[in-house]
């Protein structure tokens, strides 16, 4: 299994994706939906999940310090976990004071 990891990973790494990067704020970045689409090519069964709390809410953080979002990407047995900042348009973490 380590091997077949091994190789996807390089196989998705080596993707030429610089045709699709797009720039905001001075920021390269690859929107997710071209991401995924990719991703899912290469590891068809893979799911993703937005984790929410007890209220059903999709975001974690602090109305001073700013939001986080906490996702999890199952792909090939494996589950990565990740936290990502919610990002206003002028790519500052969100607060409720914003």
């Amino acid at each position: 299994m380590c091997k077949e990891i091994k190789e996807k990973f390089a196989e998705l790494y080596s993707l030429d994706v610089g045709e699709y990067i797009e720039k905001k704020q001075g920021l390269s970045y690859l929107t997710w939906s071209y991401a995924w689409a990719e991703f899912k090519k290469i590891y068809p069964d893979a799911t993703y999940e937005v984790k929410k709390d007890e209220q059903g809410r999709c975001y974690f953080g602090d109305e001073n310090i700013g939001y986080m979002v906490y996702t999890t990407v199952t792909a090939g047995g494996l589950t990565y976990e990740m936290w990502l900042p919610v990002m206003d348009n002028a790519n500052k973490s969100m607060k409720l004071n914003s």
